[in-house]
């Protein structure tokens, strides 16, 4: 008490949102200062909430996203200030949406009392602006209802399938004495009841996974959220079924799982080879672009297809499948295991092999081609895999970029659920350095390694001097090729190549801009140097750059995948989608 006023009367509403997110177990917040969020700022350090501010929202809205992969927190938190401060987090919280990660974003407005006066950042409605990309957007227009409303946003991001959610806080709002509030929070979410299997879904499962001959399970973000790696591990090892796992799922199984055959690129080998999985499982999986969306080459046009999902919109989608299940699949594993303990399951060592020999497809491809194709000029698939063997095994891996993100995603390895992360179902480029600095505050004990590539980086290449100011042990390998590489070969392989527009770069000393933030940095244009170089980055625990000076005349195998055959006639080509038949 204090002049007679209790201590919840004399709190803003700024103070009562950090009062309600440390309730409901909130330690971090990814923020950029703005006058609209003093009231708040000021008040997170009596909460026991640390606050990582950036150098712009967009980071800092892919850092509450890469923080909800990567931690046992279940979801992340991005506070940003109004106007242009909401706009530039517009685009974390499509990828949020898009990529369906559990985020709170709670931006700033002008004052209510000055709507439609044309006032400082204003002038826009920030809610209707993203409701098509949120779970749930609401304006707060009084102090007392600030505290169920935040437990509302938390309690909707995280169940069912996640996604972000926003809350407009007004300034007058925001900076306003709270009196008795409607509906206090004063204890954590109850965690939600997680939907299982119905028993005849349980047991048709069983009944033709015991029927095929070559099943995988296809694990996908779904997986990961549920945090089922436990129960799947308990599954396959019961059974032998293999698992891949899309790029929202490595780490679902260890790396050296003997069930586990990594990417869902070993199932695409698989069915080139004319060994096609009989029956693929998709768990938390959606289906479209990570599983070559209609062409059957990892889903297979005739295998018998399962699907496990809690939304119910996406069974189905692009094909019928055999047995829907609108469950949990933490759940639905658990319940699999218990209904087959005593049951016998077929061999499927020989199918495992199978899968297992097409899980690195580019090793045999670049197996004898030199590590450096001219002098001072790396092999981007020789690089890349050096600096990947050369990292600590418990290290966070965030990849960014077109080709280069190719380039690392097969050589990629996971520490763990969540722990190995790239652009998603958005293909924003530029996510790296968020998602790195919200997977560093989510995992103190672990180094971060980015792999981007030149073009991605410098969408958000000032972010250096959050990691240092942070002190942030991340390490920044960039694939320096001075193009954008994805659309220079795209533009070679549709108009040829005397016809490319915007597509060069300048070759930049990107490690000489980590060091002018304060961080450290190197240019490595020998083989030999880059696993010293990223033995010695990370043994320094300093932000790094190393910047490799990579062949950009070396194309990544997958981008014509990607863009299309020339050579067949009678069709339009659409780069990166369905090319169009004429006839």
């Amino acid at each position: 008490m204090r002049d007679g006023k209790s201590d919840l009367e004399e709190k803003t509403g700024g103070a009562v949102i950090a009062r309600t997110l440390a309730t409901l177990g909130v330690r971090n917040v990814f923020a950029l200062h703005g006058g609209h969020l003093d009231a708040f700022l000021v008040a997170c350090p009596d909460e026991g909430i640390r606050l990582i501010d950036f150098r712009h929202e967009a980071s800092a809205g892919h850092a509450a996203d890469a923080y909800a992969r990567s931690s046992e927190a279940g979801f992340g938190v991005c506070v940003v200030t109004a106007g242009p401060g909401f706009t530039n987090a517009v685009t974390p919280i499509t990828s949020a949406y898009v990529d369906a990660i559990p985020t709170v974003f709670i931006v700033g407005s002008p004052p209510l009392r000055e709507v439609e006066t044309n006032p400082l950042q204003g002038g826009i409605d920030q809610v209707a602006m993203v409701a098509p990309v949120t779970k749930w957007a609401h304006r707060v227009t009084n102090t007392e209802r600030l505290p169920d409303l935040i437990e509302k946003a938390v309690r909707i991001a995280t169940s069912g399938r996640p996604g972000p959610v926003l809350l407009d806080v007004p300034i007058d709002v925001m900076f306003m004495p709270v009196g008795d509030p409607m509906f206090p929070v004063d204890r954590r979410l109850v965690a939600p009841d997680r939907p299982a299997p119905s028993r005849g879904a349980v047991d048709r499962m069983l009944e033709l996974l015991r029927g095929a001959e070559r099943p995988v399970i296809i694990a996908g973000g779904g997986a990961v959220f549920s945090r089922c790696s436990g129960a799947l591990r308990g599954f396959v090892e019961r059974t032998g079924i293999p698992v891949a796992a899309n790029t929202m799922a490595r780490g679902i199984l260890p790396e050296h799982h003997p069930q586990y055959v990594g990417g869902v690129a070993a199932i695409g080998g698989a069915v080139a080879r004319g060994k096609a999985p009989d029956l693929v499982m998709m768990a938390g999986a959606r289906a479209g672009m990570y599983l070559s969306g209609r062409s059957g080459a990892i889903v297979p046009d005739g295998a018998t297809v399962i699907q496990i999902d809690l939304d119910g919109g996406e069974i189905g989608r692009l094909r019928p499948v055999d047995q829907a299940v609108i469950a949990d699949c933490a759940e639905t594993f658990e319940a699999l295991t218990d209904a087959c303990a005593d049951s016998a399951w077929s061999d499927r060592s020989e199918w495992l092999q199978t899968l297992q020999s097409g899980r690195y497809p580019f090793e045999p491809l670049f197996a004898d081609a030199p590590k450096e194709t001219k002098p001072g000029i790396l092999h981007p698939y020789h690089a890349v895999k050096a600096a990947m063997d050369a990292l600590e095994e418990n290290t966070v891996v965030v990849i960014d970029g077109g080709e280069s993100s190719g380039w690392a995603s097969v050589t990629a390895r996971s520490a763990g659920p969540g722990l190995c992360m790239q652009n998603g179902y958005l293909g924003c480029l530029g996510i790296s350095q968020g998602f790195a600095i919200g997977s560093a505050i989510a995992n103190p004990d672990r180094s971060v390694a980015i792999f981007s590539g030149d073009g991605a980086v410098g969408f958000n290449i000032q972010e250096f001097d959050t990691m240092v100011r942070h002190q942030l042990p991340i390490l920044t390998i960039v694939l320096n090729n001075a193009c954008w590489g994805i659309s220079r070969t795209g533009q070679d392989i549709v108009f040829g190549e005397n016809r490319r527009s915007i597509v060069s770069l300048a070759s930049t000393s990107y490690d000489q801009v980590a060091i002018a933030f304060g961080g450290a940095g190197e240019t490595v244009t020998e083989y030999e140097r880059i696993a010293p170089a990223v033995r010695e980055a990370l043994a320094s625990r300093r932000p790094t750059c190393i910047n490799l000076i990579v062949d950009p005349d070396v194309i990544n195998p997958a981008i014509p995948a990607l863009v299309g055959d020339p050579s067949v006639p009678d069709q339009i080509m659409i780069p990166y989608y369905e090319n169009i038949p004429l006839r």
